[in-house]
């Protein structure tokens, strides 16, 4: 591909260029688009760090997410988790969103989420969420957010173990070290977790290996990363309010479904500064992944390969009251998708390209106290049905407008217009039954309104806007196993959002809560008025702590979901699922060279179901235990 080609002429190029001395180098956020003052200037930004991270001692990925304000995590079972951002229908929710790690997307062509148990949760550093569209910068599926995930950087020697185990036969080992010169750093990790599950056929055992090495240089930095994961699992599978009845919540009656995957990562990051003529990076990413399960007495098999390159200049202004921050770029996507399936009676193949190439450009200017910020992302997507000799061509545009004000030095509003896009996945557009000549890309307009004050020890944040979507892309309500029809259609649709974030931390005294308000309707003909399946109205989320001088700690995590209509109840005839209250709590005993702690997560036992399609009832997990133990040298 000639983009290919001009990114490895570039990067060669900028090898040999002779540039200015570098300029101290700002912290960034997001991968490098948008800054720490963009932060605290929108109420829809969120950062977790790592002190927050150690508070939570989350057991896994999911977990850690899952305490995050303005997320909504459904789960089928360990391995398959959908992440809900901004009131998307549940079944397709995770894929209105971006998922990325250090700022690189790691998001499917297909319709599978992104695997987070890749990631090891001992591995991040911090976690970067923004609530709300935003394609010109993250471009295609930010149309519900974009969750970036920021693993641990080499900073100095060192060497750290982890254990802990729990209920239900978990287990978690974990080992870092880290070299780190004036010139170099050196990261390397290794993880292996394991549960038998809440559920019969639940298990998870994987193992993952990363490794992070950078070298700096006078007018540039290079990266290499590589991370690789190996996991069984099992696959509980739906069950119906009789069998639950009869046999029990942890009850499977598909005990032979489950499967072995591995994946890896591996990129490199140029970062070369040209002084007061700003800076490029290259940034490069290849990602395999294979899966070899059973499903419905169906043996699958896939291998997905994605290489996305991205080529962006920025170019950062700052003198007396005058701000300015100009990022343009091209990414450049790539994906190649073989896949089989096959039963007693048929065999499905099937093998697929995907390209696409975007062009993106943002400027924010800062003026005493008011900003103005302007985008532009155009895409292209060129698929390539090899199996089924056919081929679909889509292309769209997003652009976004933002004003700001400064009322005091640490108190900011701000208005934005932002209008993003999805394009179908692969098995949205190539069904079983064939070829979807009728679905199209989902356009979303958002308009927002935010307010966010942000001192030393306590912050408070609220946003609200207004999302219509035209051709949001849904599972056909009325789609069976015998239809001839598209499985998937476009509806259109309209959302109200709220998120409201407080909190009050010292180090010592940590109090914060988050509301979050979704209105999720269809506003389609034969469906205008009703209300988007498996997406709950009001969702509040609350920690509270305290930590004496000794280095005891004592911490309290509270989780609300209201009800909401079942998966595909599109016209809303069944009756809802009911809310749910979630408590978890927490001692730990830290110093600055290790750390015990015990936590119980659902302390009352609460049994409830966060995901459920039709009469199909995914059980979640009940009262569990954890305690581990992590040393650092």
């Amino acid at each position: 591909m000639v983009f290919k080609n001009i990114f490895l002429y570039l990067t060669i190029f900028l090898f040999t260029f002779n540039a200015f001395a570098v300029e101290t180098k700002t912290i960034t956020i997001f991968g490098d688009k948008i800054t720490e003052s963009d932060a605290k200037q929108q109420a829809n930004i969120i950062i977790l760090t790592s002190e927050e991270i150690q508070r939570i001692n989350p057991r896994d990925t999911y977990e850690l997410l899952e305490m995050i304000p303005g997320i909504n995590i459904k789960s089928y079972d360990r391995k398959n988790v959908t992440v809900n951002i901004g009131g998307f229908v549940g079944d397709k929710a995770g894929l209105n969103n971006v998922l990325m790690i250090n700022g690189r997307k790691i998001s499917n062509a297909d319709m599978s989420s992104a695997d987070l148990t890749l990631i090891p949760v001992d591995v991040i550093e911090r976690v970067e969420v923004y609530l709300g569209s935003n394609s010109v910068l993250f471009g295609d599926r930010a149309t519900g957010g974009v969750i970036n995930i920021i693993t641990k950087k080499p900073i100095n020697n060192s060497f750290k173990i982890k254990t802990n185990a729990g209920s239900y036969g978990s287990y978690n080992a974990y080992a870092e070290g880290v070299l780190a010169g004036e010139r170099y750093s050196f990261l390397l990790s290794g993880n292996k977790y394991g549960t038998q599950g809440y559920r019969d056929n639940s298990e998870l055992y994987t193992g993952t290996i990363n490794g992070e090495f950078t070298y700096y240089a006078d007018r540039f930095d290079i990266t290499f990363n590589g991370l690789y994961t190996d996991s069984t699992y099992g696959l509980p599978g739906a069950l119906s309010l009789n069998e639950i009845a009869t046999y029990g919540r942890k009850y499977t009656n598909r005990p032979n479904d489950g499967g072995h995957d591995y994946e890896w990562l591996s990129g490199v990051r140029v970062s070369y500064h040209i002084g007061s003529l700003g800076k490029i990076i290259l940034d490069s990413q290849y990602k395999s992944r294979n899966r070899n399960y059973e499903l419905w007495g169906n043996h699958n098999k896939d291998e997905l390969k994605s290489n996305v390159n991205s080529i962006k200049y920025e170019l950062g202004y700052n003198k007396n009251r005058y701000k300015n921050k100009l990022i343009a770029g091209i990414d450049i996507e790539n994906y190649d998708l073989d896949t089989k399936s096959v039963n007693s009676l048929n065999k499905f193949l099937n093998k697929l390209e995907r390209d696409i190439l975007s062009f993106f450009v943002s400027d924010k200017v800062e003026l005493d106290k008011f900003y103005i910020e302007l985008g532009f992302r155009t895409s292209g997507l060129d698929d390539s049905y090899k199996s089924a000799n056919e081929s679909k061509n889509l292309s769209a545009n997003a652009y976004n407008i933002g004003i700001g004000y400064s009322l005091t030095k640490n108190q900011n509003i701000y208005f934005r217009y932002d209008k993003s896009f999805r394009f179908p996945t692969t098995d949205e557009i190539n069904e079983y039954s064939g070829l979807n000549t009728e679905i199209t890309k989902q356009d979303t307009k958002t308009y927002e309104i935010g307010y966010k004050i942000n001192y030393v020890n306590y912050y408070i944040s609220a946003s609200a806007y207004k999302q219509t979507s035209d051709n949001e892309i849904f599972t056909d309500p009325d789609f069976n196993w015998y239809s001839t029809g598209p499985a998937n259609i476009n509806l259109d649709t309209r959302k109200y959002v709220f998120n409201f974030n407080g909190g009050y931390d010292n180090k010592q005294v940590l109090i914060k809560a988050s509301y979050n308000y979704i209105d999720s309707k269809l506003t389609e003909d034969g469906y205008n008025g009703k209300t988007v399946p498996l997406v709950s109205r009001h969702n509040v989320k609350a920690t509270a702590g305290y930590r004496f001088e000794n280095g005891v700690g004592l911490y309290y995590d509270f989780r609300y979901f209201s009800s909401y209509y079942k998966g595909n109840d599109y016209k809303n005839v069944d009756s809802k699922m009911g809310g749910y209250a979630i408590s978890d709590v927490k001692v730990d005993f830290v110093t600055k060279n290790y750390e015990l702690f015990l936590k119980v997560n659902n302390i009352f036992d609460k049994k409830y179901y966060d995901y459920v399609y039709g009469s199909g009832y995914y059980p979640s997990t009940a009262r569990s235990f954890l305690a581990g133990i992590s040393v650092k040298f």
